[in-house]
């Protein structure tokens, strides 16, 4: 089954979206995704999509202050829902390189529509999206990133951001001006360096992070974890909740609660 939630800007609230997998014998997994307008914002600019039986999921977030994010978001994810559409079975023996391949062409695949949308139409002229995508598979997730949604992983009871952002703060961090702490709540933290759309090449990250059961999976735009800036919260709301489900509603609740200042749109995924 492949989803795709394509947003109507007129709705203020999107429905969860619900898979519980059970593939040619590989370890079950779920994937929940819920996004929601947030408080303040006019139209929801994040797009999500998963397909459950090539166990792809993708994130992307459109920027603000841009001609349409929106459908940069969802022109981004459209790139991921053909191919699906033309995989219907991944062969579950793929291995991470050809998978990472797979990520990145997609990735630069989306850079050129949305590129290329922006300089055929002024309404649309620089238009981006950030774009956070990977691969589950029971041993590993292959990833690839682009601007500040972020991918973590909560092993052992331990939540481990595995991206890092592409963002203003995140090189002023690098270079010693700031502390991360000081970067949780700066003034400038979402400027980002790199999107999909912005310019006719993007600069991607692609990597692979080791799995094992039991571990967890979240996918977020920064509607989430600009509100929920400490991780030690986020990790407690998903561990203490009796299901994905439930953690996924309660991340949102925390998120608006705190204010939400922009749309929020959480995925999580696990491995049983």
């Amino acid at each position: 089954m492949i989803a795709l939630l394509k947003f109507d800007i007129l709705k203020q609230n999107y429905l969860i979206i619900v898979n519980n997998i059970q593939d040619k014998g590989l370890d079950s997994m779920n994937f929940i995704a819920k996004t929601d307008i947030g408080a303040l914002r006019e139209r929801n600019e994040d797009s999500y999509f998963f397909d459950d039986e090539n166990r792809l999921f993708a994130i992307a977030d459109g920027m603000s202050g841009h001609a349409r994010g929106d459908i940069a978001s969802q022109l981004t994810l459209q790139v991921f829902e053909e191919w699906a559409a033309e995989t219907p079975n991944l062969a579950s023996d793929l291995g991470p390189i050809k998978r990472l391949d797979i990520l990145e062409k997609l990735a630069t695949d989306a850079n050129r529509r949305v590129y290329a949308m922006g300089q055929d139409s002024y309404q649309y002229h620089r238009m981006g999206t950030t774009l956070t995508a990977g691969f589950v598979t029971p041993s590993y997730l292959a990833y690839v990133h682009v601007g500040d949604s972020r991918l973590y992983v909560l092993h052992n009871d331990v939540l481990t951001q595995i991206t890092t952002d592409d963002s203003l703060v995140q090189q002023m961090i690098e270079k010693g001006e700031i502390t991360p702490e000081e970067g949780r709540v700066h003034a400038k933290r979402n400027i980002i360096t790199q999107a999909i759309g912005l310019a006719e090449e993007v600069s991607l990250t692609t990597d692979v992070c080791p799995l094992s059961a039991g571990d967890i999976i979240l996918a977020c735009t920064d509607g989430l974890h600009d509100l929920i800036i400490d991780d030690t919260e986020t990790r407690n709301i998903i561990s203490s909740a009796p299901t994905l489900e439930a953690a996924s509603e309660n991340l949102i609740s925390k998120a608006l609660a705190y204010g939400g200042t922009d749309n929020v749109t959480v995925l999580l995924t696990t491995v049983d």
